[in-house]
């Protein structure tokens, strides 16, 4: 990855791959004020659009239904590629700004013009492309691993001795989080910036920690079967040979 792909952000937020407006403005050395009112002017437009009356279209022998799948995409909304959110500045101000989707980020960048403008545009691309590339190996392995774990779940169900089946889930998958990515659920979605309600295994975690985690879950149903169900014991069979 060069310098420039470095300095622009794109990131995998609510399973998809995105930048920010206030990144935008950086890398773009625009005033993210400057952005905002852009992206203001673009809303305004897209509703005024989608809003009006549409001509009929005088299609002759044309089968109208081939042209739905376009117009229908059209007609999505504004808030599906622009989500409106808010960072806090140095000065502990909390400030408007927005996530874009790649098609989003297109329509901001369109009148962003210039040599510089279109190498800024031509990493972000770039950017774009590497995170949903990851994103498809995050979310395949998201539908693996919905297999493990109900054969976790199950294998918990039939060997766990305690009174707190539900208590004894929450600690092996805390444990699997440790052993995976070094942190319990609420400190990775801290960390990474994500809601206290976000899901760790389906936004949080690398497609390289997941593959992880799926290794270590089906180890884990290996020693609870053997009767291996003391968590200091399973976290030092679990941890990584140093």
């Amino acid at each position: 990855m060069n310098e420039l792909e470095q300095l622009t952000t794109v990131m995998i937020k609510d399973r998809k791959a995105i930048t920010s407006s206030l990144n935008v403005a950086q890398v773009f050395h625009k005033r993210h004020t400057h952005v905002l009112r852009k992206i203001d002017q673009i809303k305004e437009d897209w509703n005024k659009t989608i809003n009006s009356k549409t001509p009929t279209l005088k299609m002759g022998s044309i089968n109208k239904n081939e042209f739905s799948p376009k117009m229908g995409s059209a007609n999505t909304r504004f808030k599906d590629h622009f989500k409106e959110t808010t960072y806090i500045t140095e000065n502990g101000r909390t400030v408007r700004s927005y996530d874009l989707d790649r098609f989003g980020f297109t329509m901001l960048v369109t009148s962003f013009n210039g040599k510089e403008a279109m190498k800024f545009k031509l990493a972000y691309f770039s950017r774009f492309d590497e995170m949903e590339q990851e994103l498809i190996k995050r979310n395949t392995l998201y539908d693996i691993e919905k297999d493990l774990r109900r054969q976790l779940t199950d294998c918990l169900k039939e060997h766990y001795q305690g009174d707190n089946l539900s208590a004894e889930i929450r600690s092996m998958t805390q444990l699997l989080y440790m052993v995976t990515a070094g942190n319990n659920a609420s400190k990775l979605k801290r960390d990474r910036g994500l809601d206290r309600k976000a899901s760790v295994f389906a936004e949080a975690l690398t497609s390289a920690e997941r593959s992880k985690y799926m290794a270590k879950e089906s180890q884990l149903i290996a020693l609870y079967q053997a009767g291996v169900t003391d968590y200091h014991e399973l976290k030092a069979k679990l941890r990584d040979p140093k």
